[in-house]
């Protein structure tokens, strides 16, 4: 029994022996494939489509604009001189003998046509020009919400280093960031559609203007006609 017991508390202090000297390595060096990944994916790509994002979207204003600015000016260009030419196409000798106030009248109409479809086209234009203007507005409110979190983010890093990404704070601004960007995204596509369907209008109205200056200019010549007469 005695040697029975010897051997159990040799046995005993030889496993604590191992417990002791038994040690657990944790390799807590940082990995580089891992930071450089992480950097790439968060950093340079938010900063990358935000000003891909601003650019779009100054794109989208200046083309619109510029498209319906162009056709304005052409109409507002086309309607100036619009009660001269019109008096230039009577035949010269009825107006020559015509009385003045026949004449006075006439001229009076027509420059007030002239006046009224410029006014009418340069309001509508700046209206139009507001709406745009507007969405603009709204895009570069989500755009500077997003450009202040990556701000925020590029602060902690360079303080710390990259190993901050993964922190909480930067992960929540880098989310607040990315759904601003998506944001401008959406909007960009719906002020698509909005921006077609006010050229579409723009035109038609211009149109309209045109023709019932036309139909005006005509009722006004047939007027002089029936006075002179």
């Amino acid at each position: 029994m005695a040697a029975h017991a010897v051997c159990a508390l040799l046995a005993l202090a030889a496993l604590s022996a191992c417990a002791q000297e038994a040690t657990i390595w944790v390799d807590v060096a940082p990995n580089s494939e891992e930071v450089d990944d992480v950097e790439k994916r968060y950093t340079p790509e938010l900063e990358s489509e935000l000003q891909s994002a601003k650019d779009d979207a100054l794109l989208l204003y200046t083309e619109f604009t510029g498209r319906s600015g162009l056709e304005l000016k052409m109409f507002l260009k086309e309607m100036t001189g619009f009660a001269n030419k019109t008096l230039y196409s009577l035949d010269r000798r009825t107006l020559a003998n015509a009385p003045e106030y026949c004449r006075s009248d006439l001229e009076n109409r027509l420059k007030k046509i002239e006046h009224d479809a410029k006014l009418a086209a340069s309001f509508s234009g700046v209206n139009h020009h507001k709406f745009l203007l507007g969405h603009m507005v709204v895009f570069r409110m989500h755009l500077n919400k997003s450009e202040d979190y990556i701000k925020k983010c590029d602060r902690v890093i360079k303080t710390c280093g990259v190993s901050c990404e993964s922190t909480p704070r930067v992960r929540r601004w880098r989310r607040h960031a990315a759904d601003e960007l998506h944001r401008v995204r959406d909007d960009i596509q719906h002020s698509r559609r909005s921006y077609r369907d006010i050229l579409t209008h723009a035109h038609r109205h211009l149109n309209h203007l045109r023709r019932q200056a036309n139909k005006r200019a005509k009722e006004a010549s047939d007027a002089f006609e029936r006075c002179h007469n």
